[in-house]
């Protein structure tokens, strides 16, 4: 216990402080739901801008220019091929930002909805009014529709589909529709028009779509989430840290409204946060353990060999394993522990929140025991008595021993659920940033 005492929440091996995060975002009028939802450090120093780099949210959050759709149109009632003439644009505009496209100086929006159906475009365009939902209209010889309108400014919206609304599969910047849909349900995203007008004192998340995982020979979809911080003009590098489970972190954890809460009183702590999926849930245990069977291992190749060398081709982040995380709840905390204690030149912190230490026989605390010490610092989270609570005790006992930096942090009663998760989160990011330099 290291002389904690009683409290809602008390950290254990330095000290540190939680707040709070502000309440998730409401859902919009027109989704359909389950469930209704429930209501200072050291600044990085700026990187020296690249030529032709221009790091400012105008310039790097983008959709898709329409001039892809203009061009489209006037091709395909000739093209000999017209399944590829679509094939094309859908690929364009993939690589150019995703759905809605958009210009910029005349607030001009196209839609587009891919298959058959009776398909509008609803949203906050609109007021969330389904009775001013704009209807897309079909391309003659292709399987799309399309409508436009005028919208200058940031706006939220979903495909409709009959009464159905449903996500934008074509599009990159996104949000959470603000619905838990509940424990194995999929979380849904609005889409975002206009993503270069949203505030500036917000952050902003983008879809990379699905990621091929060599190994294991799957795919997964990650999101990135951009800090205010990173569209600031400055060109800096900032911290980054990867989280499991990312869909659920987004949808049932609401990491990102946490985030953006944390950031908001403290700039300084920024970081790129770097969500990943699983395939299905059904591979979840074995690719977030280790031993036996497990996949755990391939799945660590797979974030640093697939993933990371595609997120820092486009994205500025920092090298040093010092300024890179890896985070997770459950299972995702123990293979957070395993993966930076494998990989400590890939990740020098780890944030391990309830974390399944149990596996195997306690197996990593075995491992930290017996082991050279790895430059790695920690922060453990867990509720007590009842959350993984003792194992995550012997861990920090073992990490105190063997002279590791580590935060230990007890939640009184706190159930293994999101809602706990994303109330210990501010301080999960400010361990991860607070009076540390590393960076490149």
């Amino acid at each position: 216990m290291f002389g904690c005492v009683a409290a809602v929440l008390v950290a254990c091996g330095s000290a540190q402080e939680t707040n709070d995060p502000a309440p998730g975002p409401m859902p919009p009028p027109g989704s359909t739901a389950d469930t209704p939802p429930e209501p200072p450090g050291t600044e990085v120093p700026p990187d020296p801008p690249k030529p032709g780099q221009t790091c400012t949210r105008e310039a790097q959050a983008k959709t898709a220019p329409v001039s892809l759709f203009d061009d489209f149109q006037k091709e395909i009632g000739s093209a000999p091929d017209k399944s590829a003439r679509e094939a094309k644009l859908l690929a364009d505009i993939a690589a150019q930002g995703g759905t809605p496209l958009a210009d910029p100086k005349t607030g001009r929006i196209v839609f587009l909805a891919k298959g058959a159906g009776s398909w509008k475009a609803a949203g906050s365009f609109v007021g969330w009014d389904a009775a001013k939902s704009v209807a897309l209209a079909p391309i003659v010889g292709t399987s799309l529709h399309f409508a436009e309108t005028n919208v200058t400014t940031s706006f939220e919206y979903k495909l409709v589909n009959g009464s159905a609304y449903l996500e934008d599969p074509l599009a990159k910047n996104v949000m959470w529709d603000g619905i838990d849909r509940g424990f194995g349900k999929r979380g849904e995203m609005n889409a975002i028009g206009r993503p270069d007008q949203l505030p500036k004192d917000k952050g902003r998340l983008v879809a990379r779509g699905k990621v091929h995982a060599t190994k294991l020979d799957n795919d997964r979809e990650v999101w990135v989430w951009y800090p205010p911080a990173y569209d600031d003009g400055s060109c800096k590098s900032l911290p980054s840290i990867v989280f499991h489970d990312g869909l659920e972190s987004l949808t049932r954890g609401d990491f990102v409204g946490a985030a953006q809460d944390t950031y908001a009183k403290r700039p300084e702590l920024a970081a790129v946060l770097v969500f990943v999926h699983l395939p299905t849930q059904e591979v979840r245990m074995s690719e977030y353990s280790f031993g036996g069977d497990s996949k755990g291992p391939s799945y660590i190749d797979f974030l640093v060999s697939d993933l990371w060398p595609k997120i820092t081709k486009d994205t500025r982040v920092c090298n040093q394993p010092a300024a890179r995380g890896i985070s997770g709840a459950s299972l995702g905390g123990l293979i957070s522990t395993f993966g930076a204690f494998e990989k400590p030149e890939q990740w020098g912190w780890v944030g391990a929140q309830s974390a399944s230490l149990f596996w195997d026989g306690n197996a990593m605390i075995t491992r930290f025991e017996q082991e050279a010490k790895k430059p790695i610092r920690f922060y453990l989270d867990s509720g007590c008595p009842a959350d993984n609570c003792a194992v995550t005790d012997e861990l920090a006992a073992v990490l105190k021993a063997k002279g590791y930096d580590y935060v230990r942090i007890k939640e009184d009663q706190a159930a293994h659920d999101w809602s706990f998760w994303k109330k210990r989160l501010p301080g999960l990011l400010t361990h991860f940033r607070e009076n540390q330099t590393a960076c490149d």
